[in-house]
């Protein structure tokens, strides 16, 4: 079992002139194109608007007005003796009337079309001179997405934000910075920059995000206006923060060892301890819609077995066979609130979910070779298969829907949809075995493939960082 399976600038803002235009499009003429290759005008989406592109198919492929698309992308293009020198983001493309020959950044390539002179307008293969420019191509619906936007290098841990709108985070010796990805265009821009903050964690609303700096205090931040307020100064250690279900307050573990589940108001900042069991290490909180209801897990840890009561001693033996992690549930409503202990198995215990605060879905990483398999547990402490066809390496929430990333063979990873209520299992994908990770909002899903973020463009995937 591998468990790797844990996670644009601004459109150039120059568009091109009017005589760059008309010098495109005042190419020396060629003879025409064949009669059978009618120029139609076609519906784009590029850099995240609709465009009409005028364009044709010959011989099955499609040719698009460079004109069109200069316009479109903001690229800059010069034009002498008949050969046209496009530049766009540090790439240049050089192309030549009545010919198949194309240069990419000094490097020589072949088009299976000439460019092709229709009505004193030049027409080229699309997918090539995107490429060429450094962009990318998907069809949604449908309808070809275009994107020439830098995109974003280098990004982890992406969160869905709202429709079409992604979080992402890069890391360095400095902090971490966050940013704020658009899906369709790959288009980004800094939401905040911390040093020993927490991790921005989504509302259910996607149009906010709540965190922790450095010293504990928690604040929340409009993804709209990009301010943050401050909604409690208190400094106890908040290792996992969790949203309730109508946005209106804040559940966090409190302390060191997270052994207090407390929730925080977002009206007057103040704190309730809901679970003060002196229960430590608690890790992995689910909230019931209600609020009443929590899911967690417990990690003991080794005992001492040595006669020294000096733990500094180098001569302290201690047994770790007695390390385990363990899911209990907990009912603050009920008329003996007491922690309930779900599981007592050895095998390791991620990616703890839950729905309903009863029931917990976890998957069960065994000591052996044997592969990972996702579970369900409730208070008879017998747990179920919920999902054992392949190798899961990751399982996650969204709207009563687990989602799971398996490994089908060395080659290929595949992407099902399990409904909690009917425990129907859907296939939705067949991906790379590079894919590391999956993020789920909804419709909408992306993936982490080589370190890149890609979004579901309908028949294909999108990148939107790099």
């Amino acid at each position: 079992m591998s468990m790797k399976k844990a996670f644009v600038v601004s459109m150039v803002a120059a568009v091109v002139g009017t005589s760059v235009v008309s010098a495109v499009s005042a190419a020396p003429a060629v003879k025409p194109a064949a009669a059978a290759a009618q120029v139609q005008n076609s519906s784009f989406t590029i850099n995240g608007s609709t465009v009409v592109v005028r364009s044709m198919v010959k011989k099955g492929e499609t040719l698009v007005s460079l004109r069109d698309v200069i316009k479109a992308t903001g690229a800059q293009a010069e034009v002498h003796s008949g050969t046209t020198t496009i530049t766009l983001n540090g790439h240049t493309v050089v192309l030549k009337a009545n010919s198949t020959q194309m240069m990419v950044d000094g490097v020589k390539s072949t088009l299976a079309q000439p460019v092709t002179n229709v009505s004193g307008t030049s027409y080229v293969a699309l997918r090539p001179l995107v490429s060429g420019l450094g962009g990318t191509i998907a069809r949604r619906a449908g309808v070809l997405e275009i994107s020439t936007v830098p995109l974003l290098e280098g990004a982890e841990n992406p969160r869905f934000a709202g429709a079409g709108k992604l979080i992402v985070s890069k890391s360095d010796e400095n902090g971490r910075t966050d940013y704020l990805v658009d899906t369709t265009s790959g288009k980004f821009e800094l939401l905040l920059t911390t040093s020993g903050g927490s991790d921005l964690v989504v509302a259910p609303s996607g149009n906010q995000v709540a965190y922790t700096d450095a010293e504990g205090a928690v604040y929340v931040l409009d993804l709209n206006s990009k301010a943050s307020r401050q909604i409690t100064n208190d400094n106890s250690i908040k290792p996992e923060l969790v949203w309730s279900a109508d946005g209106s307050a804040i559940y966090f573990l409190q302390g060191d060892k997270g052994t207090v589940i407390a929730k925080l108001s977002l009206a007057d900042g103040s704190i309730a301890k809901l679970v003060e069991d002196k229960v430590d290490y608690k890790e992995n909180l689910s909230v019931s819609a209600d609020g009443k209801k929590f899911i967690y897990t417990v990690t003991t840890l080794g005992t001492v077995t040595s006669d020294t009561t000096n733990i500094d001693e180098d001569n302290v033996s201690i047994d770790f066979s007695s390390n385990q992690q363990q899911i209990f549930s907990f009912n603050i409503d009920g008329s003996k609130p007491e922690a309930v202990k779900l599981t007592t198995t050895s095998d390791d215990k991620v990616f703890v979910l839950s729905t309903d605060g009863l029931k917990a879905y976890y998957v069960s990483v065994p000591s052996t070779d044997d592969q990972a398999t996702l579970l369900s547990v409730d208070a008879s402490q017998k747990a179920a298969n919920v999902f054992a066809d392949y190798d899961v390496e990751q399982a996650i929430l969204s709207g009563g829907v687990l989602y799971v990333l398996a490994a089908q063979d060395d080659s290929n990873s595949v992407i099902y949809s399990i409904d909690t209520a009917t425990g129907k299992q859907t296939k939705l994908y067949t991906v790379s075995a590079d894919v590391s990770a999956i993020t789920v909002a909804g419709s909408q899903i992306a993936i982490i493939e080589n370190g890149r973020v890609l979004v579901n463009a309908g028949d294909s995937w999108r990148a939107v960082t790099k």
